[in-house]
Parts: structure tokens; C-alpha cells; sequence
């Protein structure tokens, strides 16, 4: 039980960790006048799976039911994956010099995949306990 915590509050700094990077050092394009950059929509879906990512981490914390448990962590492995393939999903910048693609796509990439992985360990807790 205090592992599934551990890795919850972990998983949670992760997500809050996404959401302060894409703002900070791992940030998107700037403005560009009229038009928007693609980078922008790849910022808001990588912090709105962060904010569901976190609710989820949250719920995990809260409830005390293990069927739920188990069902939370297969929709935050989910959510890890969707956030490893988000630059995918909403493209970055075309580029390859631009920052949104050398430093948030890998960044993206890498806790996404992170992500997937404590949840995949979590899964594996949660069933060995049950």
C-alpha cells in the first residue's frame, strides 16, 4: 500500500512537472503575430492530459477500493502513453531547430514515457496485492 502511494505522489510531481516545463525551460514557440504556431496546441494538450493525469493521481490517493485502483492505472497508462505521443498526435513546429523541437518534444516524449512506466508498476502492485 505505501508503494501505490509512493508511486501516485510520484506520478503526480510528473504531471505538475509537465505542466511548469512547457511553461518555463521547456516552453513552445512565442507569439507570431497573426498566426499560431502548432507547438501551442501541442503545449495545451500535453497540460490538459497533465491536469487529468493528476486528478486521476489524486483519486488514486483517495480511494480505497482496489477494482478502482486497478481501472485508475490502466487509464493513467493511458494518459502516459497519449502524453509520450502527444508532439505526434498535435505536431511541433517543422523546424528542426526551433526549441519546441529539440527541447519540449524530447521532454514530452520522455516523461510520458516515465509516466507509462510508474503506472505500469503500479498495475503491478496493485494486482499482486489483490
Amino acid at each position: 500500500m505505501k508503494a501505490h502511494k509512493i508511486l501516485n505522489i510520484a506520478a503526480l510531481l510528473a504531471a505538475i512537472f509537465v505542466i511548469i516545463g512547457v511553461y518555463t525551460f521547456a516552453h513552445v514557440c512565442g507569439d507570431m503575430g497573426e498566426m499560431e504556431a502548432k507547438c501551442h496546441a501541442t503545449r495545451a494538450l500535453a497540460v490538459t492530459l497533465s491536469i487529468i493525469l493528476g486528478i486521476l493521481s489524486l483519486g488514486q490517493l483517495a480511494i480505497d477500493i482496489k477494482n478502482s485502483k486497478l481501472i485508475l492505472s490502466i487509464v493513467q497508462v493511458i494518459g502516459g502513453i497519449l502524453l509520450a505521443l502527444s508532439p505526434v498526435i498535435k505536431p511541433v513546429c517543422d523546424m528542426k531547430t526551433m526549441h519546441c523541437n529539440v527541447v519540449t518534444r524530447p521532454f514530452l516524449i520522455i516523461v510520458g514515457i516515465v509516466i507509462t512506466a510508474v503506472y505500469l508498476v503500479d498495475i503491478l502492485i496493485v494486482t499482486k496485492k489483490a
